[in-house]
């Protein structure tokens, strides 16, 4: 399955926008305008402007804003997932493939950060399916850390609570740079970040 429309950045420039009116135009739609207005003040009328599609359609097909953004939400979340979950993979090392992961989120974060605000801060004011989906995203995203006790060197002493610590502790960071407008230059935080993680996992820096 093709990742959806928003997180296109992340992936490659190149690819086509999706077509106005379609589920992945209205997801993005929704992502963007949400992440710019906040979910309280981001009304269907905008979303609807922005994807080029009618308010009657968008109510008959998506219905309503909250059952919107839990589905763009989702797609977004699990394209986002695989993304990092991929970069770990690919990497050479359990340690390669972290900071590799959390360049690809530091990333988003830069290019797309209102994305990212819909992503990390306003699921918390849309609660409801979104937040359920979020935690769940939170869950999936820990267990693949916790891994990290199965790698040489690890702390004995070292839990699953540990790796929620540090899962944690990521998307607190992220969330106060993107409210305080500093978006754009997440990538400074990969070393910070990283030192942290091995920190709590291995007892290095």
């Amino acid at each position: 399955m093709d990742s959806p429309g928003p997180l296109r950045a992340v992936r490659s420039w190149e690819e086509e926008l999706p077509a106005r009116g379609s589920a992945p135009a209205v997801h993005e739609a929704i992502l963007a305008v949400v992440g710019e207005l906040g979910y309280a003040a981001a009304t269907v009328r905008e979303i609807c402007a922005r994807a080029e599609i009618t308010e009657d359609r968008f109510q008959r097909r998506f219905g309503g804003k909250e059952r919107c953004f839990a589905a763009a939400y989702a797609a977004a979340a699990d394209s986002l997932g695989e993304q990092l979950l991929g970069a770990c993979e690919e990497a050479a090392s359990w340690r390669a493939g972290f900071e590799a992961a959390l360049a690809v989120l530091l990333s988003l974060v830069a290019e797309q950060p209102s994305l990212a605000r819909s992503l990390l801060i306003e699921v918390k004011v849309a609660r409801g399916e979104a937040w359920a989906k979020h935690q769940e995203t939170v869950e999936r995203l820990t267990a693949a850390l916790d891994t990290a006790r199965e790698q040489p060197g690890a702390r004995p002493n070292a839990s699953p609570m540990t790796a929620g610590f540090v899962v944690g502790a990521i998307e607190e960071s992220l969330s106060i740079e993107i409210a305080a407008g500093r978006a754009e230059t997440a990538g400074r935080l990969q070393q910070d970040l990283t030192r942290i993680a091995f920190l709590q996992l291995f007892g290095e820096e």
